[in-house]
């Protein structure tokens, strides 16, 4: 099999017709050149130039093979160029793990942007709890993962992309339900509907600082938060819920929201990743995504 570089040298000399012109554009002398030809045609066993001390022209065989060259020398071009393009994150694709409340502005906000810049990225999502995320970014299920106050862990790297605040969600039937901002003390009284701790525990317990901040323990419901919204019973649940404000946009029938009226800490969205196994491409789209929300380009404080 004849090596790339003789290629490359036959099909400069095919094109110039002139071994000196040829060797010129390679950047190398003409004697070696000369030299390499040979040797091609040896290994070939067929002329591929006829040469007089004053023309050099292609062979019936120098001609048929100067397609075949040309092909493969693109197809080494090309291959190049690719590999190139993946080390650089351009291509490929980049699986990603998001908590829930992701879906409502922030996943797509970040895949329009992403997608803009790095079209030939292929982006795979799937919903997944926080506590899942770890393992899925362990066992290589997933490449990057998008949550709201994620899980932390000894290999994880947490890049903040977000802040959201919270807000309250009432039944549309709630006595403060025209409200445009609440104390979150007012609803004391009320039962609160929020998800298993096992699913998400740190974000469950940021949650629930938020109501012993406001100076009481939440009288929490057996059902989960996350289910009622998908399949649409959260309106017939007589509970309260909080939630980041990003929900807003497409409140449930039946829900409205409320700004908390008492300063409230805003919870982080943060882009994680293994911190010894980050590819590329999960380079390049934490790039994309702190711009998206007002972060700087660098993770660094």
């Amino acid at each position: 099999m004849p090596e790339l570089r003789h290629l490359r040298y036959f099909a400069a000399v095919a094109e110039e017709l002139n071994f000196s012109r040829a060797a010129e554009r390679l950047h190398m002398a003409q004697p070696p050149l000369s030299a390499a030809i040979r040797q091609l045609e040896r290994e070939l066993g067929v002329e591929l130039f006829t040469r007089t001390s004053r023309e050099v022209k292609l062979t019936d065989a120098g001609r048929a093979f100067l397609d075949g060259a040309r092909r493969t020398l693109d197809e080494s071009d090309r291959a190049v160029e690719d590999a190139k393009r993946a080390a650089a994150g351009e291509v490929g694709r980049l699986r990603i793990g998001y908590s829930w409340s992701m879906r409502f502005e922030t996943l797509p906000a970040l895949g329009r942007a992403f997608s803009a810049s790095h079209p030939d990225v292929e982006l795979l999502a799937q919903h997944m709890w926080n506590a899942q995320m770890a393992p899925a970014l362990a066992n290589g299920t997933i490449d990057l993962a998008i949550a709201l106050c994620p899980e932390l862990g000894a290999d994880l790297e947490l890049i903040p992309i977000r802040r959201e605040r919270l807000i309250a969600l009432l039944p549309k039937t709630h006595p403060l339900a025209g409200a445009q901002t609440i104390p979150l003390s007012s609803l004391a009284d009320e039962e609160v509907v929020l998800f298993p701790r096992e699913l998400a525990p740190r974000m469950h317990d940021a949650f629930m600082a938020t109501y012993r901040r406001a100076g009481f323990e939440p009288r929490l419901r057996s059902e989960s938060f996350h289910t009622g919204w998908d399949i649409g019973i959260l309106v017939d649940l007589p509970a309260i819920a909080l939630a980041p404000e990003s929900v807003e946009a497409e409140l449930p029938y039946g829900i409205v929201a409320a700004a908390l009226a008492e300063p409230a800490d805003s919870l982080e969205t943060c882009l994680v990743s293994r911190a010894s196994r980050r590819s590329p491409a999960v380079e390049v789209f934490t790039a994309v995504a702190r711009p998206a929300f007002g972060f700087p380009v660098s993770a660094a404080p």
